[in-house]
Parts: C-alpha cells; sequence; structure tokens
C-alpha cells in the first residue's frame, strides 16, 4: 500500500479541485477553511496568504458553489460545508449545466449552420426545435414571409415577425385558432387569417426556404430545393389561405411579393407593377414594368396581363409555362 508524503496529497488535491473549475484563490480559501474550520475575513487573509481586497469575492464564489456557507455577524465568518454533501451536490450542479450548455451549444451549430446548408439546395430533416429553426430563417426574409402554425408558436415569434414587417416584409400568417398576439401582429399591418381547424406547419421564406411539419412529431422537414418550396407555395394558398378567414390585412398594396397569389386576388386594375422574372421562351432573366390591364384565375392558374407601352404581356408565378413570363418577384409601385 502506497504511503504519501502530506505534500504530495496536497498537490494532488489542488489539481483535482483545479480541475473542477476553481481558481488558485478559490482553492486556498477552501483548503484554508476546510483545515481550519469556521474563520473571520481578516483569520481567512492572514492563513491563506489572499489579498483583502479579493477576500470577499472568492468567498462568494466559494457560497455560490456551495462549498462554504457565509454566517452573517461581526465579524462576518466563513464555513466549510461537509465536502461529501457540498462536492457532490456541486458536481451534480456542473453535470446539468454543462448538458444545458452542450444542448445550446447544439442548437447554436445547428442555427450558425443553417446558411452553409441552404446553400446546398438540398432537403434534410431537421430534429432541432421548430422555433430554432424558423426564427433565423425570418430573420433573413428580404421581401416575403408565409407562416401557417398553432397560436404558441405564433406568439413566441411574433417580435421576429414584427421586425420583419418594419423591415418591409410582406408577411402573411394562418393561425389555427385564437392567438395572443393578434393585436400586436393587427398592428403592424401583416395579413392575418384565422382557421379553426389545425394542419401542417408551414413557414416560407421568400422563394428560397421551407419547412414544413407537424406538431406530433419531434422533427421538422428543411427545403431549399425550388420546386418544393413552390409545392409549399400552392399549398399554403390552394389548402390553407383559402379555408380560413381573414382577420386582417393591410389597406395599400405595396412592397415586393414572390407569390402571384399574395397580389392577384387584390388587384383591381390601373395598379403599376414592376416584375423581376425568367422570360419562358428564352430562360433570359428580365425585369418589366407595366400597368395591370386585368388578370386571370382559371383552375388553379394565375395570370397578370400587364401593359408595358411597348405591349401587352401575360405573368404567371413560380412554375409558369404557358405565359410570356415566369414572375419571381412582383413590385407594387404605385
Amino acid at each position: 500500500m502506497p504511503i504519501y508524503k502530506d505534500i504530495e496529497v496536497l498537490n494532488e488535491l489542488r489539481n483535482k479541485l483545479s480541475s473542477l473549475a476553481l481558481s488558485q484563490y478559490e482553492i486556498n480559501a477552501y483548503l484554508t477553511l476546510l483545515k481550519s474550520g469556521s474563520l473571520s475575513a481578516s483569520e481567512l487573509v492572514k492563513k491563506s496568504g489572499i489579498p483583502h481586497s479579493r477576500i470577499y469575492d472568492v468567498a462568494r464564489k466559494l457560497s455560490e458553489k456551495g462549498l462554504i456557507e457565509v454566517i452573517e455577524g461581526k465579524p462576518r465568518r466563513f464555513k466549510p460545508v461537509d465536502p461529501d454533501i457540498a462536492l457532490r451536490a456541486f458536481i451534480e450542479r456542473e453535470k446539468r449545466r454543462l448538458e444545458k450548455t452542450c444542448n445550446d451549444v447544439l442548437k447554436l451549430i445547428s442555427i450558425y449552420t443553417l446558411s452553409g446548408r441552404l446553400e446546398d439546395k438540398t432537403t434534410w430533416v431537421v430534429e432541432t426545435k421548430l422555433i430554432d429553426i424558423i426564427s433565423p430563417l425570418v430573420r433573413k426574409a428580404k421581401y416575403q414571409l408565409l407562416l401557417a402554425s398553432n397560436p404558441s408558436l405564433i406568439d413566441e415569434l411574433k417580435e421576429e415577425i414584427g421586425w420583419a414587417s418594419s423591415r418591409g416584409v410582406n408577411t402573411t400568417i394562418i393561425s389555427y385558432g385564437d392567438l395572443k398576439a393578434r393585436s400586436y401582429l393587427i398592428e403592424r399591418s401583416i395579413e392575418l387569417y384565422v382557421r379553426k381547424a389545425s394542419s401542417l406547419t408551414i413557414a416560407l421564406i421568400d422563394s428560397e426556404t421551407g419547412v414544413i411539419s407537424d406538431p406530433r412529431i419531434n422533427y421538422s422537414i428543411l427545403t431549399a430545393e425550388p420546386i418544393l418550396v413552390r409545392a409549399l407555395m400552392d399549398l399554403f394558398y390552394s389548402s390553407l389561405v383559402s379555408t380560413s378567414t381573414l382577420i386582417s390585412r393591410p389597406p395599400i398594396l405595396r412592397g415586393k411579393f414572390v407569390s402571384i397569389w399574395s397580389v392577384i386576388h387584390r388587384l383591381r386594375g390601373g395598379e403599376r407593377m414592376r416584375i423581376r422574372g425568367i422570360e419562358v421562351k428564352s430562360g433570359r432573366e428580365v425585369i418589366i414594368e407595366g400597368v395591370v390591364k386585368d388578370k386571370i384565375i382559371d383552375e388553379g392558374i394565375a395570370s397578370i396581363i400587364l401593359d408595358t407601352g411597348e405591349g401587352i404581356i401575360k405573368v404567371g408565378g413560380l412554375g409558369a409555362i404557358l405565359e410570356d413570363i415566369e414572375g419571381l418577384i412582383f413590385e407594387v409601385v404605385s
């Protein structure tokens, strides 16, 4: 059986306490109290060699870790807690803290790497909480945000939604039931619908990113594939908006939109629009501007008839093949 010298034991004890993230001053104070018992601040300074200016801060940190207790009085005294109880409790708290930190770091990594993954133009399953996926995406929106969700998620996201709206992002919200943030959203000129029956959670940011989930599952599907984003956008308008009750919408149609369905029902004719899109025949990107002469809604197909001054052009939405232009961004300029 090995025999340890006092100095060897002390050095090993210092190393172990240091591995528990105690500073050298904290170690000095703690070991002094373990050996001497209850001490006043001046006594602890004298025996530990810790500067008087630091002693109360060191004692506070040891107390917060649960290793000592502070006995109020004149003078104030410091007393070690039974190490078998205090150290085990301290380590359990550290385990919980590190586990939470680990979860927070993993969440932040997921959010941080989201931009890079979106550049891959792919689709994947994400097990992060839904709000942690949608929140950073809302902040990335440039033109339009579409969100259909249960009221609790909308309430949690209201600050981000309000901030996006203040930046000119046209926003449409469908709530599956009444929500607390109703007045907040209306005051910020957000188009708001309420739907009695719950459905899938869908979030669409511009025409770049889509998220779909269900409250009954613990994962979400995140996609940056244009064809899937377009399919979700069609689902949003054809299945959800059409079966929801309009609560409020901005009185004036203005700004930029990525969905033709967002604007076509509100066009009266005579509005001036600037549209960035793809010429169907040539495949080249174009920007056209003109006055709305008419609109066509026929069996799920929406088209805008635009008089550019040089001719009449028929503009469709994403995926248009029958019109002259596949519209990507629709901007009401007057």
